[in-house]
């Protein structure tokens, strides 16, 4: 017999923030069954811990199941409130849009476009974010498991993430032709540009091992000096980007073999 819940949220438009926190919720208790009721909690019920009151009520106590954050603006958004209790902040954080969502949430779209310089206030308009939203309004009940199968993505996205986030931090280091340069045996490139983000002293190049071919991977973040357009014609490439950024060798080369490669690509 599954286990019943009530989770309350406010009221009126709804948002990424509160909808994001409850298919949290949803995901993390899948074997209970939950009633959503988006009204004004009363006193009784912020004392409940029973009951999950999210993004309402002036009011953020754990213990007690209460995650507002419109009270101060020192605190981060619901849904950060509520990964936090639920114990899975720490993997979550490692997405690209985690900080932003929770700037965006606390002081508006304009400022946190500024903030994390992605452009105007536009960056925010999102089509799919505006008609999920609006389901939910609309029919909080109906849309509980499109919530529970978004929150299912959200976690095993940011699991990935953050396993491969790790794999970067624990790459070998090297330097070719002053170059900073990581290496790792993996196939997977996920993670990259998370990596870099969090990273504060994160390499220019990143090898790692051709996720179809037997070669290796040679990537250049943007802004780097590199250019692997200038190795396209080489023997031991079997691909390069014409804007320089990928290349592909044919067969797995030693760290010597790499290091002359890569030395062609390097702009002086």
């Amino acid at each position: 017999m599954q286990h019943k819940e009530l989770i309350i949220t406010h009221p009126g438009g709804a948002h990424f923030d509160e909808v994001t926190a409850i298919s949290l919720v949803l995901t993390v208790h899948k074997t209970s069954e939950f009633t959503v009721e988006r009204r004004e909690p009363s006193e009784a019920e912020l004392n409940d811990p029973n009951i999950w009151v999210i993004d309402v009520g002036d009011r953020h106590e754990p213990e007690k199941r209460n995650f507002d954050h419109h009270q101060s603006l020192d605190c981060p958004a619901s849904f950060v409130l509520v990964a936090e209790y639920l114990g899975i902040a720490e993997n979550m954080s490692v997405t690209a849009w985690w900080n932003f969502k929770d700037e965006v949430d606390r002081f508006g779209p304009a400022k946190a476009s500024i903030s994390f310089n992605a452009g105007d206030e536009l960056v925010n308009e999102n089509p799919v974010e505006n008609w999920l939203t609006s389901e939910f309004v609309s029919s909080p009940e109906s849309t509980l498991p499109i919530l529970k199968n978004y929150g299912a993505w959200l976690i095993s996205h940011a699991q990935l993430l953050k396993k491969q986030v790790d794999v970067w931090k624990n790459s070998r280091r090297l330097d070719i032709a002053g170059v900073p340069v990581m290496i790792s045996e993996t196939r997977d490139s996920v993670g990259l540009e998370e990596f870099h983000r969090l990273e504060p002293d994160a390499p220019d190049i990143v090898i790692s091992l051709d996720r179809r071919d037997e070669g290796w991977r040679l990537f250049r973040y943007e802004g780097a000096p590199v250019d692997f357009s200038r190795i396209e014609n080489d023997p031991l490439i079997s691909f390069a980007h014409k804007t320089g950024f990928l290349a592909k060798t044919k067969e797995r080369l030693n760290i010597e073999e790499l290091t002359k490669l890569i030395s062609k690509a390097v702009i002086r």
